[in-house]
């Protein structure tokens, strides 16, 4: 249990003015000092802590009353949480220390089982282009940016990346080093050597990726029909494509005008005529 008797010598001197008999000259200073932080009223001495006015504990007793109703009698509560509620309303000289031996000494916190431990948290390869995540390849190990700057920079140099990017996590897979910047611990694990510096990896490109046209593509082609015609016949899968006109086919007598399907092929291209003009008539101006 904490020590009153720096507490009663206050005590004594806020509502008597006289000090103990055998106190020394230094301990009369302290206790002078001491008596700044503290008043006495109605038979109580209370103390200003924080902006607010705590009452003063000065008993054994009422320090177990006290850790029993803020601990045992609120749910076992933890030592944090005890000691903020008892701080907000009391005051006595180790209220941690006499906290933190409590609920060592209690059986019933003693007995729980211990909280399982928080998932690792998810690592990220900074290097550009690089999808490791520990998440995805559990099998690789994640290294953190040095604090020396001529090696961070040669880092943020492979890595695509600049001192902007960085932060406190920022790590590097082991993708990127070479097996000889590994060596093996004594428990049988590799560990990076402290003057590893990463080597340069090829950036993948997804293979469903679709080129996106730019302003000079849009400047070669007339219209903007003309660049998506030309995109749609590059895209076309080659066995697709439609059968070549052989020799002198274009010679060959064309159907009749006034048959029904050349009525209907007409009356469908003059529809989709109508559709597409106004649809693209801002596109091309933009384009020419």
């Amino acid at each position: 249990m904490p020590s009153f008797d720096l507490l009663n010598r206050v005590e004594l001197f806020m509502r008597a003015g006289t000090f103990p008999v055998e106190a020394s000259k230094s301990s009369k200073k302290v206790t002078r000092a001491a008596s700044k932080h503290f008043i006495y009223k109605d038979g109580c001495l209370l103390r200003f802590y924080r902006g607010r006015l705590l009452r003063v504990v000065r008993s054994d007793e009422e320090v177990r009353e006290i850790l029993v109703r803020y601990h045992d009698h609120n749910k076992h509560a933890g030592r944090v949480r005890v000691i903020k509620e008892i701080m907000l309303m009391y005051y006595w000289v180790g209220v941690t220390e006499a906290v933190k031996t409590w609920i060592q000494a209690c059986a019933v916190c003693q007995s729980r089982t211990p909280p399982e431990p928080p998932a690792p948290r998810v690592q990220f390869c900074l290097a550009y282009g690089c999808d490791a995540s520990s998440y995805v390849y559990p099998q690789l190990s994640f290294h953190r940016f040095p604090k020396d700057k001529e090696r961070r920079r040669k880092w943020l140099v492979v890595s695509q990346r600049d001192e902007g990017s960085l932060r406190t996590n920022s790590c590097l897979c082991s993708r990127h080093f070479e097996p000889a910047c590994f060596s093996l611990s004594e428990e049988g694990q590799l560990t990076l050597s402290p003057d590893a510096v990463p080597t340069a990896m090829p950036v993948t490109v997804q293979e469903d990726e679709v080129p996106v046209p730019s302003d000079e593509d849009f400047l070669q082609y007339g219209t903007l029909e003309d660049l998506l015609s030309t995109a749609a016949a590059e895209t076309t899968d080659p066995s697709e494509a439609p059968v070549e006109l052989q020799e002198h086919q274009y010679c060959l007598p064309g159907p009749d005008p006034d048959s029904g399907e050349v009525q209907t092929a007409v009356m469908e291209l003059k529809r989709r005529k109508t559709v597409i003009e106004p649809s693209f008539k801002a596109y091309n101006q933009i384009a020419r």
